[in-house]
Order: C-alpha cells, then structure tokens, then sequence
C-alpha cells in the first residue's frame, strides 16, 4: 500500500491533510482554511462538502490535489437551521440531506437540490422539522436531528432530543419526504446520536449518547417495522460507578470484517468492542474495552486496507493510530498525531 491522504474536520476553522503510511505513522501535509465547526465531511467526486457547525453554513470545496489534499472553497450556503452536523447524498446524486441539531436555534433536517455543477442550492431546498421533546431537560427540551442517513430507499433521521428513529419515503425528483409509519421510539432519555446498518442482516445498531448504551433493532422487511431485541451498556462497570465520570458515546462503527462493532465512550476515553452474533438475541457481547490514548473520542475510522484504526481526540487535540489483527480480532498502538486542533470527523481522500 502505498501512502494515503486523509482529511480531517475540527471544531475549529480548519480542514487538515493528513498523511498516513503504510507502517501506521501519521504526518501533517496541509491546512485549508474553513468556516467554523467543519465536524463532518463528505466527498463526492473532486468536491467536499462540508458543515459549519457554529456558523451554520455549508461549504463546498474543490478537491485540488488528492495527495497534498488541496482544497479550494467554491461555494458557501446557509444550512437553513442551526448547528449542522451530518450530512448524506440521495442515491440519484441530485440532493444533499442536512441535519440541524439545533444547539441554539431551529433543529430540522433539510434537503438541497444539486445544481449542475453540483452546488447545493438555497432555492427549492425541502425543509422539514420534528416535533417534541425527551425526558432530559438539559439536552432533550425540543428536537435535535443528529444523522441523516439514506439506505435502500428510505431516508432515516436519528433525534437525538425526541428519542426516536424516523424512516422516510423520499421523492428525488421535488425532495419531498413523508413519514413511513410511526416514528421508531428508542428508550426515554436516551438520546440517540448514530446508527449503522448491518450489511447483510436486518438488523440496525443505534449509538445513545444519553445513557452510554447501545441499541439493537431487527427491521421487519415486509412490514418495515422495527423491534428492539437487546440494548447493552457502552461503560465498564468501574467507570459506570465512578461520581467524577460523565461520558457520552459519538461514533458508531463495524470492523472491516464485520466481526465487531465499535462505539467511542467520550469521557471514558476509550472504544468498547462488542462482539457480533447474529444469530442470537443478544447481538451483541462487550469484548474489551481499548484505550484511546487520548481524550473526548470523537470519531474514528479505519484505514482503506482494513488494517489500521484512526482516533480523533477533540479535547487533547491528537489522532491516534492502531494497528488492527483481523484474525485474532485485537489491537495495538503504534502512532500519533498531536496539535491537531479539535480534530472531530475523518475521510479519506
């Protein structure tokens, strides 16, 4: 493998370009300046559209150079509500969904249709808003869309602040969504912030930022209704029951094989890693818990071969790198990256 360029977005008003070696080892290569809050990223072609979440806007950037990860700003919109942090393309490639958490302001989700050049437009944008509230008075006292995600047809909104999953039809020729069946109600207080799809099964694993735990769902596919069939805690026990320990899980993730499932605990400063049995009625079962060798795991990702686990540690500024041992499903660390400012989204170039 030769090296790979990967980029990095901040809670500051900064893209890095990272470099990342075939033995592990990481390296600084470039800066791109950018809107404030630039915590998720997503590439499509040579642009990279990019949320800023304290100023809420949308950036696209012209990917100049994959190797260097020159970047050049094209365009900037308004995200149409406040603190945007997810953003996902329907599968026809003509609308870019948006979610708005809401942190001060107006939590919705929003899809802007791609002009020819695609640029995400203002004009004709679908927004659309979810009501209620959760139990947390604190972080649930109206809505906060987290995710958008679309997959096999429908468009899914993860609130964060009403404790549910909402499934859409969604129209690409207008970008009109409507609600298919009742809203999937995640456990009060909860506070789900992510999920992913298993690849083959019909099962839906749910981050919950709230109470540390993680959620299984089976899809029915012909009904399109969903059961919860195990939530499991997130924390080791000894963390769990320590006053002076708050921690709130973020990113959600399988290993490249598929063997495990990954959730980052914020605060516990580590990923737990569950082990998958789908053939069970407990999914999942907590392996071990790694070290992050950081603080306030924020994302993580793997490599393009499979064999190396990326850490962004917002509070500590840093990235770390394991090296991942698919046959024996463990992890070692061998690398990291310090002043990277609030490092808090990856993608590879």
């Amino acid at each position: 493998m030769s090296n790979q360029t990967f980029l990095v977005g901040t809670g500051v008003e900064s893209i890095y370009a990272c470099n990342f070696t075939s033995s592990g080892e990481l390296k600084l290569i470039n800066e791109t300046k950018c809107g404030k809050g630039s915590t998720w990223l997503l590439s499509r072609n040579d642009l990279l559209y990019v949320v800023n979440e304290h100023t809420d806007k949308i950036e696209t950037f012209t990917i100049d150079d994959r190797i260097q990860g020159n970047l050049t700003l094209k365009d900037t919109i308004s995200a149409m509500g406040s603190t945007p942090c997810s953003l996902d393309i329907d599968p026809t490639g003509k609308w870019l969904a948006v979610a708005n958490y809401g942190h001060e302001g107006t939590s919705n989700f929003v899809l802007f249709p791609f002009n020819d050049s695609k640029l995400p437009e203002e004009k004709a944008a679908q927004i659309n808003a979810i009501e209620g509230n959760g139990p947390n008075v604190d972080r649930q006292e109206h809505s906060h869309c987290h995710q958008v995600l679309f997959h096999q047809g429908y468009l899914y909104i993860v609130d964060l602040g009403t404790d549910t999953l909402s499934m859409y039809h969604f129209n690409d020729t207008n970008g009109e969504t409507s609600l298919v069946g009742d809203r999937i109600k995640i456990e009060a207080g909860a506070g789900p912030r992510s999920l992913i799809f298993h690849p083959n099964k019909s099962l839906v694993f749910i981050c919950n930022e709230l109470n540390s735990t993680t959620s299984v769902y089976r899809k029915n596919t012909s009904s399109d209704q969903f059961e919860c069939i195990q939530t499991i805690k997130t924390r080791r026990p000894d963390d769990e029951n320590d006053p002076t320990k708050k921690n709130y899980p973020a990113a959600i993730q399988f290993t490249p094989d598929g063997k495990c499932l990954l959730v980052s605990n914020r605060g516990d400063e580590n990923l737990v890693m569950f082990n998958i049995n789908v053939d069970s009625e407990q999914v999942l079962s907590v392996k071990e818990h790694i070290d992050c060798h950081g603080s306030f795991t924020r994302f993580f990702t793997f490599d393009p071969t499979g064999k190396f686990l990326l850490i962004a540690n917002q509070k500590s500024n840093n990235l770390t790198c394991f090296s991942y041992d698919s046959e024996n499903i463990t992890y070692k660390f061998v690398s990291q990256l310090e002043n990277i400012q609030s490092p808090q989204h990856m993608i590879f170039l």
